[in-house]
């Protein structure tokens, strides 16, 4: 959302993309459930009094004719101005809308990972200009499923740009990136944890924009890497072995790379010249502190039984069929080992999705499983019965061969990095998951 003016002025919402989905591609075992959420989520829009929508590559995942109906169905302000199908634009190329006496013009420009294949993302920056010709709006905001460098060359090419709201990238921008004509690109990542919010000015006579509060966000950051730096480098120092030292490198020389281009953005920063227009910017997180909205609340608790009785279901258990036995069949042998475990999160993992009835949602399950990632693991929310939790299985690889002949060993002694972060992917968990530091938590 990109908010004028104070908290209770005037007021712009608007999504750039991505929100019915993330992939180019909705998998068939998927689509129902994943049309019941689209749903839910296009009947929420217009409670949130959206004012602009990019049909993203996740909505066109889809296809035309369902989000088209969608549209229709709950009055959704979708803008595309490069998107062709057969022939035809599905949707507005800008909206022109007025908020406290100032112009506001937004335009759509979907991006090249649009995989509709009735349609043909043609090339953006002509888009922009037709859609832009004989105006001259206070504002002018574009919705943009593109890479970042892209928007860097639309903003080039088309310098009156004041804002770009980008949907596609998956990062999060706390301080604005300064476009090359001097205007501002925009994101508050893919995963739906955070609402981008902006509060501007107009300055008469500005050349370009500033986030006020830049310089000394920036300041900050630079600070905490440098000092997840030194820290690294202390415990390279003091490791005792080369690969712990070479891991813990990595890391140390990532940090101080992040330092260097931080030092970079304060000198460029302090040294803009010239009236600007303000904009300050904040990403607020969606947490629990947050109250339900009750109109959305109740949309959510009508869509449920839909969205479970969507998933696809398969009778027979994975610990009945495949090489999983199941962390019950580990504890006779192991209880110390299954004692330790038991106090951990991960063995409370299939509660917490329990808890919100999540457990049958097919974007939920794999993680708070076992052997959900693996190639002869449950394929289905109907498939865990004896693998719930995040249990012995998941480090230590299928165990029904080593319970048969305990001589064998299990497949592996310790989970590594990479296998971790099949879940602990630094989107999910919100970037918390550090290797080094969880590991002894779950170790025995």
């Amino acid at each position: 959302m990109i908010e004028q003016e104070a908290a209770k002025g005037p007021v712009l919402v608007v999504d750039a993309g991505n929100l019915l989905g993330s992939r180019a591609v909705v998998r068939d075992d998927e689509r129902a459930q994943a049309e019941e959420k689209a749903r839910l989520l296009a009947a929420s829009m217009p409670l949130g009094h959206i004012d602009a929508m990019l049909p993203g590559t996740g909505e066109l995942a889809f296809g035309l004719s369902f989000v088209q109906g969608l549209a229709a169905e709950h009055a959704l302000p979708y803008l595309a101005a490069n998107l062709d199908c057969d022939g035809k634009s599905p949707f507005p190329a800008s909206r022109l809308l007025e908020r406290g006496g100032e112009e506001i013009l937004v335009v759509g420009v979907v991006g090249n990972s649009v995989k509709a294949p009735e349609c043909h993302v043609s090339e953006p920056i002509a888009a922009v200009q037709a859609a832009i010709r004989g105006q001259s709006p206070d504002v002018l905001v574009v919705l943009s499923g593109q890479k970042v460098a892209e928007d860097e060359a639309l903003a080039e090419a088309v310098p009156t740009i004041s804002l770009v709201v980008n949907g596609q990238e998956r990062q999060q921008l706390g301080q604005p990136r300064t476009l090359p004509n001097g205007g501002l690109l925009l994101a508050a990542g893919s995963r739906g944890k955070q609402l981008g919010v902006g509060n501007w000015t107009l300055v008469p006579g500005a050349n370009g924009w500033r986030d006020s509060h830049v310089a000394q966000e920036l300041e900050e950051q630079k600070a905490g890497y440098v000092k997840r730096a030194a820290d690294l480098r202390k415990r390279i120092a003091e490791a005792e072995d080369d690969k712990t030292k070479e891991r813990l490198g990595k890391q140390a020389d990532f940090m101080e790379r992040k330092v260097g281009e931080l030092d970079q953005r304060i000198q460029a920063s302090s040294t803009d010249a010239g009236p600007k227009n303000a904009f300050v910017n904040r990403l607020v997180d969606l947490g629990t502190d947050i109250p339900d909205h009750a109109a959305t609340a109740a949309l959510v608790a009508a869509a449920k039984p839909k969205i479970d009785a969507a998933m696809p279901v398969i009778a027979t258990s994975a610990v009945a069929a495949g090489p999983f036995a199941g962390s019950s069949a580990c504890t006779g042998c192991h209880p110390t080992q299954a004692a330790q475990w038991g106090a951990t999160a991960h063995a409370r993992a299939y509660a917490s999705l329990t808890a919100t009835t999540n457990e049958r949602d097919l974007a939920c399950w794999s993680c708070h499983v076992t052997g959900a990632l693996h190639p002869d693991g449950p394929k289905s929310p109907g498939a865990v019965a004896g693998l719930e939790n995040v249990g012995c299985e998941s480090c230590h690889g299928p165990g029904r061969a080593h319970v048969a002949n305990p001589e064998s060993g299990p497949v592996r002694r310790q989970p590594d990095e990479a296998l971790c972060q099949g879940c602990h992917d630094g989107k999910q968990d919100g970037g918390r998951f550090d290797f080094a530091t969880y590991l002894p938590k779950v170790t025995h």
